[in-house]
């Protein structure tokens, strides 16, 4: 990368002005292909261990491209501090942002030709020019304790290189799948043994066609609309009692433009006029009138939007749209004491709320599925946010034992005194995870693993269950009754399921049924942590001093089952044993205790010398 910055600052009367310039040049070439050894799932250890080509999901990546995420960036702001009066200032500035579409996402323009009015275009996307973010801010102090400071400000964000290396054109990258003309088919033998699928070709493809090319269409990229933020604050601070300060306020952020990862033309089969219905109780074989909706009848339907249907882009269109937004609001609290007689001291308490509608716009945990149930509707998917605690409170303390601190005695001062015990304490809500059915309940034809489940409001909360499937008895080819909900004996006939246990919160939502549950409904563990340094430290003609000690995390060994870690921010795994918690069919859904690590006691040691 290449940087130029240059930044001026002058005081004229009451106003300090700040004008400032970064430019940058990021070289940036890097290489990433899905799948590119095949990515295979068996609906049975049988179908495996007989090497039979996959009847559940089969894919493998083609091409092999290095892509270039080169771009240029330029920044540009402007900033007046105004001291209105000794009690008042007022801050305003300006802020110009520009960041060029990445080199590789040009390349889409290869795949003009597959283009349709005012259906799609596929050219070289167009880089956003009106990131302009302003922000305004006053500091009102009616008094030498007391600070009164409220503010606005809007922040735009970047679009990581994920998205151009996941948004090949078809002329560089596609997919070879089981069951495509030319390739294995489900339950083919000798599958694995031949090399599964064929990896394809490198470099550019060329297609006989137009209609091969929309065919082979797996990405689209939009034009650059950038992501911002927009931030407003109201806190009042007090000082009190000599050594203390306290502060109360509000906090919010609004998320814009914020990516979100949908199938373009992927639609479910299943809607509110057509979905098999799922009672609490009743008979697994029902009478149904003979022109009763069954699941063959909806899976005879598309999965694809009609008008991407009709235009032959039979491919899902993965594409990561500007169409996801976010809102934080927070009531927060806290009282410090300063340093002083060797004791320091913070309380902080926040209440909040997060929502939003797209939490994890690529495979980064699945807690939160990184597409919406419904490409088609990505607002259904608003809800508490992965990120939402609405509780947190931390106390953190420093000691600094005060005996014998100006002792002339150097046993005196180094082994009875200069100890140091620092604790910190925390609690925090739980995170929420979505529970999810683990069936494709809405027919989309989307692999992953995201479908909801139905909501029985009368149901013991954080309870699930699985269902039964309805037969219905007066049609051809009469089935018998099964507990397998996903089996494909008799699926044509089925009519509807029952809830394997009635009072259960969470029901499974079965093939052709539509989940009504919302995202991030099932709470996870909260954390209630203490952590403990202590410190001893030695020193030798007032210049020179030793420091050893140790320090405990989750000092008392409390079981705290958390996806993550108790006192580090950091992401969660995208494990698929996570599933087993969210999921309503598995042994241990709502069981954290048999899923996540439960934190135990850490301890390190701790030596420092300085002089």
């Amino acid at each position: 990368m290449y940087q130029v910055t240059n930044n001026v600052s002058y005081v004229k009367g009451r106003h300090t002005w700040k004008i400032g310039f970064d430019g940058r040049k990021y070289i940036s070439p890097q290489g990433f292909t899905q799948r590119a050894r095949g990515d295979y799932e068996w609906n049975s250890l049988t179908e495996f261990l007989h090497d039979l080509a996959p009847t559940n999901f089969g894919e493998r990546s083609t091409g092999n491209l290095t892509y270039y995420g080169d771009q240029t960036a330029f920044y540009g702001y402007v900033n007046d501090t105004w001291r209105v009066s000794p009690k008042v200032t007022l801050n305003g500035g300006l802020r110009y942002e520009f960041t060029s579409v990445p080199v590789g996402e040009r390349a889409q323009a290869l795949n003009s030709a597959a283009s349709v009015a005012g259906l799609i275009t596929f050219a070289q996307p167009k880089p956003a020019y009106k990131s302009f973010a302003p922000r305004i801010g006053v500091n009102f102090a009616p008094d030498d304790k007391t600070s009164i400071r409220a503010g606005f400000g809007l922040a735009y964000d970047v679009l990581f290189d994920n998205i151009g290396t996941l948004s090949f054109p078809p002329q560089y990258s596609g997919t070879n799948d089981v069951g495509n003309p030319g390739n294995p088919q489900p339950g083919d033998p000798n599958f694995l043994a031949k090399g599964g699928l064929p990896p394809g070709n490198g470099g550019i493809l060329v297609f006989d066609n137009v209609a091969d090319q929309r065919a082979a269409t797996a990405a689209f990229v939009p034009n650059q609309i950038v992501p911002y933020a927009e931030t407003y604050s109201l806190t009042v601070q007090r000082t009190f009692a000599k050594n203390y300060t306290a502060e109360i306020g509000y906090i919010g952020t609004r998320g814009i433009h914020l990516p979100t990862q949908v199938q373009l033309n992927v639609q479910p089969r299943v809607n509110a006029a057509n979905q098999l219905p799922t009672l609490l109780s009743g008979s697994s074989t029902v009478i149904a009138p003979a022109n009763a909706n069954t699941l063959g009848k909806i899976e005879a339907l598309s999965n694809i939007v009609p008008g991407y249907l009709a235009n032959g882009f039979t491919s899902k269109i993965t594409s990561y749209q500007p169409y996801s937004s976010s809102n934080y609001n927070a009531l927060i609290a806290n009282v410090t004491r300063r340093f002083i007689n060797g004791l320091q001291a913070n309380l902080s308490y926040t209440y909040s709320k997060t929502m939003d509608d797209a939490t994890a716009e690529v495979f980064s945990t699945t807690l939160t599925p990184r597409r919406p149930q419904n490409s088609q509707n990505v607002n259904a998917d608003y809800s508490r946010s992965a990120l939402d605690r609405t509780h947190r409170i931390t106390l953190e303390m420093v000691y600094d034992l005060q005996l014998y601190k100006h002792a002339n005695s150097f046993l005196l001062k180094n082994v009875v005194g200069n100890w140091t015990i620092a604790p910190i304490y925390t609690y925090e809500s739980p995170e929420y995870a979505t529970a999810l059915s683990n069936i494709n309940s809405n027919l989309n034809g989307d692999v992953s693993i995201i479908d909801r489940t139905i909501i029985n409001p009368n149901g013991r909360k954080g309870t699930g269950t699985t269902v039964t499937p309805q037969f219905a008895s007066n049609l051809a080819n009469l089935c018998p009754t099964a507990d397998d909900p996903t089996a494909t004996t008799c699926d044509a006939n089925l009519v509807g399921y029952v809830a394997v246990d009635p009072n259960a919160y969470y029901i499974q939502a079965a093939a052709g049924t539509l989940p009504n549950g919302a995202r991030n409904s099932l709470p996870a563990h909260p954390i209630n942590n203490w952590d403990l340094s202590l410190l001893k430290r030695l020193t030798f003609r007032d210049h020179y001093s030793f420091e050893f000690g140790a320090g405990a995390y989750n000092l008392f060994n409390h079981a705290q089952y958390t996806p993550g870690t108790v006192n580090n921010i950091n992401s969660t795994s995208n494990t698929s044993t996570y599933t087993n918690f969210q999921s309503v069919d598995n042994a241990f859904f709502n069981q954290p205790g048999k899923v996540f690590l439960n934190n135990a006691r850490t301890m390190q040691l701790i030596g420092k010398f300085t002089f």
